[in-house]
């Protein structure tokens, strides 16, 4: 169905006609501040991206000479945590 125009030319397909799939990403964070004096305070953070670890395919092959045209080989990252103490004083 694809292939490369002839030498010198354009082509004739429209533009965005191959596009990647969508992406959906929810990060979220939570914090809890404590007060040890009135100078001492203490803050508990938990953050995380991807927070549903829904899969984001990466977009597919664009090449149209490629064996693998079309086809979709990565994916973004995974649920990420970290966790976080910060002291102020």
């Amino acid at each position: 169905a694809f292939q490369l125009p002839a030498l010198g030319t354009f082509g004739n397909l429209g533009k965005n006609s191959l596009r990647a799939p969508g992406s959906f990403n929810w990060d979220m964070g939570l914090f809890r501040n404590f007060s040890i004096t009135e100078q001492w305070k203490l803050q508990f953070r938990a953050e995380f991206f991807n927070a549903l670890n829904h899969v984001n395919p990466g977009a597919p092959v664009s090449s149209v000479g490629s064996g693998g045209f079309g086809s979709i080989t990565s994916a973004a990252d995974p649920r990420i945590g970290q966790l976080a103490l910060k002291v102020s004083f």
